[in-house]
Parts: C-alpha cells; sequence; structure tokens
C-alpha cells in the first residue's frame, strides 16, 4: 500500500482515561449503598433532602411513608443523574458550562479583563481637489534621462538639477507635484 492509499485512523482515549472524583467507601472497608457517588449525586442528595425538610408541611401527610419518601427521592434523583449525560459530561458540570458561557463578554478578554470595543465615531474632515487643467504633470521621478556618446555601452541616469530659483527641489512623486501646484495658485 502506497503513501497516498494509507488509510488514517485516529482514536481518543480521554475519556476512558477521565475518572471522576468520587465518594463509595467507609472507612471500615465497606461500600455505601448504591455507591460510588459522584460529587454531583451527593450535592443533589443533600440538596434535595433539605427542600423536602423545608417544605415539609406542604407534602408530608403519609405517616410512615413520609420517611420512605425523604430517602427515596434525593437517591433516586441521585441515580438518575449518574446516567444523566449532556455532552458526554455529567449536569453540574454541563450547567457550569453553560452559565461560564453565557457570563462571557461577547468580544472576549484581554488579559483578564472584558474587552469593549470603543464605539464608532462619525469623520468629519473636507478635501478639496482642484484641477487646474488637462496637462500632465510633471514625471513622477526626479531624475532625467540624459543622452550619452556612443562609447558608453549602458543607459545610466543623473538626478535632476535643482531649480535655479531656490525655493524648492523638484517634487518627487505625482502627489507632490500636485501639492506644489496648488501651492502656487
Amino acid at each position: 500500500m502506497s503513501a497516498s492509499e494509507e488509510e488514517l485512523i485516529g482514536r481518543s482515549y480521554t475519556r476512558a482515561r477521565r475518572h471522576p472524583l468520587v465518594i463509595g467507601k467507609l472507612p471500615g472497608a465497606g461500600r455505601l449503598p448504591g455507591g460510588p457517588y459522584t460529587i454531583t449525586q451527593v450535592m443533589t442528595m443533600v440538596i434535595t433532602f433539605g427542600l423536602l425538610v423545608m417544605t415539609r408541611g406542604l407534602w408530608a401527610h403519609f405517616g410512615a411513608m413520609n420517611f420512605v419518601l425523604m430517602v427515596l427521592v434525593p437517591w433516586g434523583l441521585a441515580w438518575v443523574l449518574r446516567y444523566a449525560r449532556l455532552d458526554g459530561r455529567d449536569p453540574a458540570r454541563a450547567v457550569r458550562s453553560l452559565f461560564i458561557y453565557s457570563s462571557t463578554p461577547a468580544q472576549g478578554r484581554l488579559a483578564g479583563k472584558p474587552q469593549r470595543a470603543t464605539r464608532p465615531r462619525l469623520a468629519s474632515v473636507t478635501c478639496t481637489v482642484r484641477v487646474r487643467s488637462a496637462e500632465r504633470p510633471p514625471p513622477a521621478s526626479g531624475f532625467v534621462r540624459v543622452a550619452k556618446p556612443a562609447s558608453v555601452p549602458a543607459r545610466t541616469t543623473r538626478p535632476a538639477a535643482a531649480p535655479v530659483t531656490g525655493a524648492r527641489p523638484a517634487p518627487k512623486t505625482g502627489l507632490q507635484a500636485l501639492l506644489a501646484s496648488l501651492d502656487e495658485s
């Protein structure tokens, strides 16, 4: 098989190597029932149990069954969270990522601070160009070709002589020539 026909295969073992922090063993080497539990599951059980205790007056009308509900509802929610995955992550990490994404500034961050785009401002500039005639401006370069005797094999150029008036040197570009012609008028 040649190099151009070779099939490239990519594999990722990141998920297999990533172990979540779990709570599952008791100090006497025993295991928690239904464990091990992730931090998300433990927090869900604690928060749900606390909410059930605080709202006991609303739902606790079943006698001895109240105790069973206070144990089974938090444990059942934790058990459901064990198998719930959003984009390969447990729900608490997915909600955290969503919160971070929604609280990030739209322009991003620069050196840890929110990047702010400056407001656009209207630039009020006036530019006036006056055309004096249809004549072409002087050559763009300040060099003038000079005829040489036949004994010189290559053509050479030399800089143009400075104006005799001594006021300004000859313009070097077409823009400088245009500006110079505007100053004269």
